[in-house]
């Protein structure tokens, strides 16, 4: 395990190493003990070849009031809306259903839609739809304003996570570090064709003419260049970019394209995570992860919703995620890096010799709020005139007729002003109320009075209500 400590927001240096110190600290520590620690725990560590004084300090990183715990024990289900996936999922929460198995939490993988916009729109409306939710990236702003944000200063471990890693406010906790960069196909590209420094990557003629995928996602590493490099730089690179390279404009998100690049449908893609990446290389995929200089570095963030219903259950499972414990079970199931302060320096970073030693382009949820509307002013006027696909954005509504239903309620025909309407049905994205009730789409049927609110003619629908 390495014994350099890395500071993933202060500019990418690597200090000396902090034996001393940290030998210190450890000895000072409480140490969770292998033998107390929930198996699921156990067998994580064993799999990591982690000896279990990483652990060191967790009963006092799990204390918490007495009148949470009793409190929790009157609440319902915590509704989380996170990004594990399904196989990941039930290996994470699994040390905490062991130490906390009164508290029931069931979690739900989304777009960004479901998982941003529809929680927020619910919120406004006077309906609280989730409790915990993570990566709510440009979207801070907009529950800020709404004041749909809990204050999380009262957890515990809220000042065991990196002070870069956690709002100013209170508002919101960093879960996990990403540092977005590239990733590429290692059948078509070799190493020594990748770009060193972003700006080389509008001399790099191999990754041009459509031989690179881009996703529409600048926050995740337009926007922290912008704030490493400045707004005359990066406004110089964006042109470069679409002008220039002339790359593939995707409409997949980040972990889609991914797979796309894996496919070879293109030689490297932009923007990717290298956990993402090295999940899919550690299972044979010709796949490797890339980064130029400086490497962008973004903080995913775990809020809870003013007003859940689930609040100290909620409380309980972000102070336990705060862990060492929550920590080591989250890079265990997603290889994703940790926020705690105490495991910057253990080697839980993936390509850990893509980032060494090289200057870091912090973003934060404030840089979200302050820099990125003028980021994506930039880039939305660049992507669109370079043909980039771009969402319906108009939401229409209709007071309307049933008129067919397929597919278990996944596409609606309806009655309009000069014809007929399909709309798609998403099971996590479209709300769906009949007789004034939350419903699902099989429950929609031919003949129902319903009023539509959706993106267009052959779109998504936002929701659905039916009498």
């Amino acid at each position: 395990m390495n014994q350099s400590r890395y500071d993933p927001i202060g500019r990418g240096r690597i200090l000396t190493p902090a034996l001393g110190a940290f030998a210190l600290a450890a000895a000072l520590a409480l140490p969770a003990a292998g033998a107390d620690l929930p198996k699921p725990t156990q067998d994580m560590l064993k799999a990591l070849k982690f000896d279990a004084d990483i652990l060191s300090g967790l009963d006092q990183e799990l204390k918490m009031p007495a009148d949470w715990i009793a409190k929790a024990k009157k609440e319902g289900t915590v509704r989380y809306i996170g990004n594990f996936t399904s196989r990941e999922w039930p290996d994470f929460i699994a040390p905490f259903r062991a130490r906390f198995p009164s508290i029931k939490i069931t979690h739900q993988r989304t777009s960004r839609v479901g998982r941003v916009d529809k929680p927020l729109i619910a919120f406004k409306e006077g309906r609280v739809i989730a409790d915990v939710i993570a990566a709510v990236g440009a979207g801070m702003k907009l529950y800020r304003d709404a004041g749909a944000l809990t204050d999380l200063s009262d957890l515990p471990n809220f000042k065991r996570i990196h002070p870069e890693m956690r709002g100013k406010d209170g508002r919101w906790i960093g879960e996990k570090v990403k540092y977005w960069c590239m990733a590429y196909n290692t059948g078509l590209l070799k190493k020594k064709d990748l770009p060193a420094r972003w700006e080389d990557l509008l001399t790099a003629k191999v990754l041009h003419n459509q031989n690179l995928g881009i996703s529409n996602r600048p926050h995740n590493w337009i926007l922290p260049l912008w704030a490493a490099k400045g707004e005359d730089w990066t406004l110089k690179f964006i042109d470069g970019l679409f002008t220039k390279v002339r790359p593939q404009l995707r409409k997949e998100g980040a972990r889609a394209i991914v797979t796309l690049n894996i496919a070879g449908e293109f030689h490297a893609a932009l923007p990717a995570t290298d956990y993402r990446v090295f999940g899919y290389a550690e299972k044979g995929a010709p796949i490797a992860w890339h980064c130029p200089t400086p490497v962008p570095v973004a903080i995913s963030e775990l809020i809870i919703i003013k007003g859940a219903k689930n609040l100290y259950s909620s409380k309980i499972f972000l102070n336990w995620f705060l862990s060492k414990e929550g920590q080591v079970a989250q890079y265990y199931t997603t290889k994703a890096s940790p926020v705690h302060k105490d495991l910057q320096d253990k080697g839980m970073v993936q390509y850990y010799n893509e980032i060494k030693g090289k200057p870091t382009a912090p973003r934060t949820p404030e840089s979200l709020i302050t820099v990125f509307p003028r980021v994506q002013k930039a880039w939305n006027k660049a992507w669109t005139r370079a043909g980039g696909p771009v969402a319906a954005t108009t939401v229409l509504r209709a007071k309307t007729v049933l008129t067919a239903v397929k597919r278990g309620g996944r596409r609606l025909t309806f009655k309009v002003k000069g014809g007929e309407h399909k709309v798609k049905v998403s099971r996590s994205r479209t709300e769906i109320v009949i007789g004034g009730k939350g419903s699902s789409r099989g429950k929609l049927k031919v003949g129902m009075n319903c009023e539509i609110a959706y993106l267009g003619n052959g779109n998504e629908a936002r929701k659905v209500s039916c009498k």
